[in-house]
């Protein structure tokens, strides 16, 4: 007998729903944003329903502004929930986008805020993902897809990485992980410690970058220079494997841990 087929009817969004996701855009796309200020809510190129036109007739344009500029001033200068922002942590990434395109620190952190990326920042108001992600791991996912106007081809991505992989620990060895996810690709938590680690091998040889392995506990993080088998070897020392491995190398293992301050 062939199988019943049910079907799901999608509930559409209601106007409150409709509000937040006007606000949303008009918070965080300065494209949006700026014909909003020039137009009005009634701008065809907002293209809003016609019975949000009136909720939004009587928005601050100017207040708008500086909450628009406030918001972009956090992600790249930093803040209390941003960190260092994007100059602190993508300093190459930055230097880099300005050379092959020159695209500013400002016009980038503009395309970013506008991006789905940056609604899994842990810090966005009315966000679906929960305690969601650091500002570097969105920014890295951001770059990983490709943006048109700054990296078409993806070329950026293993150094926008290890920037993001280096910040991403550094702010879990403060503590601050029971407050946001960590998902940066090529990281897990091995024995109550984040580890990570990449070879680069795809990575221009102008930026010098080596295999790498990023450690974060509490209160501490290593970030250093290391190969596949003394990470392969390390993580297995974390699970708790201790029979695959020589006493030698267990010996060793334990005293670089102590050393570290990760156990």
């Amino acid at each position: 007998m062939p199988h019943e087929t049910t079907a799901h009817v999608l509930t559409p969004p209601t106007r409150h729903e409709r509000i937040l996701t006007v606000l949303d855009r008009l918070l965080y796309d300065s494209g949006f944003r700026e014909a909003f200020t020039a137009d009005g809510p009634a701008s065809d190129r907002l293209a809003l329903d016609p019975d949000l036109v009136d909720a939004f007739g009587r928005v601050d344009v100017h207040e708008l502004a500086l909450v628009g500029r406030n918001i972009r001033s956090a992600v790249v200068s930093g803040g209390s929930g941003t960190g260092p922002g994007l100059k602190g942590a993508f300093p190459r990434t930055l230097d880099e986008l300005r050379d092959r395109c020159g695209a500013t620190v400002n016009q980038v952190a503009e395309r970013f805020i506008a991006s789905p990326s940056f609604q899994r920042f842990r810090d966005v108001p009315f966000s679906p993902h929960g305690r969601g992600s650091t500002l570097p791991e969105c920014f890295h996912r951001f770059m990983a897809g490709r943006p048109p106007a700054l990296d078409p081809l993806g070329e950026l991505e293993p150094l926008v990485h290890h920037e993001a992989a280096a910040a991403v620990v550094r702010a879990v060895a403060t503590g601050a992980h029971a407050t946001f996810d960590v998902t940066v690709e090529h990281m897990a938590v091995h024995g109550g410690v984040l580890c990570g680690f990449r070879a680069y091998d795809e990575a221009s040889e102008a930026w010098r970058l080596q295999p790498t392995m990023f450690l974060a506990g509490a209160g501490r993080c290593v970030i250093g220079p290391a190969g596949r088998p003394l990470y392969e070897a390390l993580t297995t020392f974390l699970d708790g494997r201790l029979d695959s491995l020589t006493p030698r190398v267990r010996t060793s293992l334990e005293a670089r841990v102590r050393a570290w301050g990760l156990r």
